[in-house]
C-alpha cells in the first residue's frame, strides 16, 4: 500500500472539517454527558465507534483525542481514562478499525468517513485533534497521520511509529510511553537516545508491562499536548507515581521541553542517576536480552517444550527482593522475556497450524503454559484438536474460550 501523502485527500479532509462546522451535534444532549457511548453507527457502513463527552460539557467544540487499540476495542481504554476527560474537558473517541487483524489500507479507507461522521455527531474541535494509540494501534495512528495529517499531537504507547522515517518527516509533538517490563522497551529506549534533544519528542518510562499505561501517566501526556503557557496562568497538576526513580530523567526532560516548570535540582539529580547508573547497566542488559531471545527462538525451532517450560520456570523464579537498581533491571528483563515467549508462541502457532505440522502440539503446550488464559491460545487449541478429530479436548478449550469472552464482555 502506498503511504505517501495524497494532496487531494488532505484537501478533501480539510473540506470536511469546514463543511461540518455548523452541523447539528446529535450527541450534544445532556443525557449523553459523562456516559460512554459505545455504539455510534458509522454512516453508510456496518461499523460502529465509541465516544465519551465530559460531564461538564457546555455546548462548545472541545479538544478531541481519538483512540487506536490493537484489539479493536478502544472503548475499554476510554472507560479507564474517562475521569481525565471530565477533569480536562476533552472528548474521547474510539476508532474501532485499528485492530492488528485490520489491513492498514482498510483502516485508511474508512477514516475519511469517520472524520466526517464525528464532525456531524459530536462537538469536535478539529483544530485540536490528537491521536492516542497502544501497541499495534500506535502503528496505525502514525499511518493515518502520515496519510491525512489531521492530528496536532500524538501519544504512542507500547509501540512507536510504524516506520522510523516517520520521525524525520514529523512536525508535531509526540509523547511516547512504555513500561520497563514491556517487550518493546528497548525500541523506546533507543528512540530516546536518538531524539533526546528533539524539542517535539517526549519519552515516559513507567513501571509496567505491555498494556495501556496507568491513568496518571496518560493524564500527564494529555496535559503535555494541550498545555499552552501563553493562555494558562498556572501549571497543571500532575503525578509522577509509577515512574521509577532510575527512569525519571527522560520524563522530567520531556516535561521541560513541553513548557512545564521543573525543578533544576531535581532534573540534575535525575540526570546523574540516569547517566551514571541506569544507562551503563542497560547496555549490558540489552546485550543479555538479545542473547536470551536467540536461545528462546532456538527452543521454538526445535519445538522443545520441556526445556522451554523449565526456562519459563527459571524466569518466573526471578523475584524482586530489593530496591537496588540491578535487581530491578534483572526482574524487568525476566518479565520482558516472558512476554517475548508469549509473542513467539502466537507466531509459531499461526504458522504451524497452517502447515498442519505435528510440532504444533508442543508449541501449544508452551503457549498454554506461558499464557493459560490467552484467547488466541484457546482458539488455536480448539481448531487444532478439531483438525485432529479430538472432540473432547476441542470442547474443553471451547468452553474456556466462551467463558473468557463472557468475562470480557462483563468487564
Amino acid at each position: 500500500m502506498k503511504r505517501t501523502v495524497s494532496i487531494a485527500l488532505i484537501i478533501s479532509l480539510s473540506a470536511i472539517f469546514i463543511a461540518c462546522k455548523n452541523s447539528e451535534c446529535i450527541y450534544c444532549d445532556k443525557i449523553h454527558r459523562g456516559k460512554l457511548i459505545d455504539s455510534i453507527k458509522l454512516a453508510n457502513t456496518n461499523y460502529k465507534y465509541s465516544a465519551y463527552i465530559p460531564e461538564r460539557y457546555k455546548h462548545k467544540k472541545l479538544p478531541t483525542f481519538i483512540f487506536f487499540d490493537p484489539h479493536g476495542h478502544p472503548e475499554l481504554a476510554m472507560k479507564k481514562y474517562k475521569s481525565i476527560a471530565d477533569s480536562l474537558g476533552v472528548i474521547f473517541i474510539g476508532y474501532t478499525l485499528s485492530s492488528n487483524e485490520t489491513p492498514a489500507n482498510f483502516s485508511l479507507s474508512y477514516f475519511e468517513i469517520f472524520i466526517r461522521d464525528i464532525n456531524r455527531k459530536l462537538p469536535v474541535d478539529t483544530a485540536k485533534l490528537f491521536f492516542v494509540g497502544f501497541s499495534g494501534g500506535s502503528r496505525v495512528a502514525t499511518i493515518v497521520q502520515e496519510q491525512f495529517q489531521p492530528a496536532k499531537g500524538l501519544i504512542l504507547t507500547g509501540a512507536s511509529a510504524y516506520n522510523p522515517e516517520f520521525y524525520s518527516k514529523n512536525m508535531i509533538p509526540i509523547v511516547h510511553i512504555v513500561g520497563i517490563k514491556d517487550f518493546n522497551f528497548s525500541e523506546f529506549f533507543h528512540l530516546f537516545t536518538q531524539y533526546a534533544n528533539s524539542p517535539s519528542i517526549a519519552i515516559i518510562f513507567f513501571d509496567g508491562k505491555h498494556h495501556w499505561p496507568p491513568q496518571n501517566i496518560v493524564d500527564l501526556a494529555i496535559k503535555m499536548l494541550i498545555f499552552d503557557k501563553t493562555k494558562m496562568k498556572k501549571q497543571p497538576n500532575y503525578s509522577l507515581d509509577s515512574i521509577p526513580e532510575f527512569f525519571l530523567y527522560p520524563t522530567l526532560l520531556s516535561m521541560k521541553k513541553f513548557n512545564f516548570l521543573t525543578s533544576e535540582d531535581q532534573l540534575i539529580k535525575s540526570y546523574e542517576i540516569f547517566s551514571k547508573k541506569t544507562m551503563p547497566i542497560l547496555f549490558d542488559i540489552f546485550e543479555k536480552e538479545w542473547s536470551e531471545q536467540q536461545k528462546i527462538i532456538n527452543f521454538f525451532n526445535f519445538a522443545d517444550d520441556k526445556k522451554l517450560i523449565k526456562y519459563i520456570d527459571s524466569l518466573r523464579n526471578i523475584s524482586l527482593n530489593s530496591n537496588h537498581i540491578i535487581d530491578e533491571m534483572n526482574y524487568a528483563l525476566a518479565q520482558r522475556l516472558l512476554s517475548f515467549i508469549g509473542i513467539i508462541s502466537f507466531s509459531y502457532s499461526a504458522n504451524l497450524f497452517q502447515q498442519n505440522n505435528p510440532a504444533m502440539q508442543s508449541i501449544l503446550n508452551i503457549y498454554e503454559y506461558i499464557e493459560p488464559d490467552n484467547k488466541d491460545m484457546l482458539y488455536f487449541q480448539v481448531k487444532w484438536h478439531l483438525k485432529n478429530n479430538d472432540s473432547v479436548k476441542a470442547n474443553f478449550y471451547l468452553q474456556k474460550l466462551i467463558l473468557y469472552i463472557q468475562i470480557s464482555m462483563y468487564l
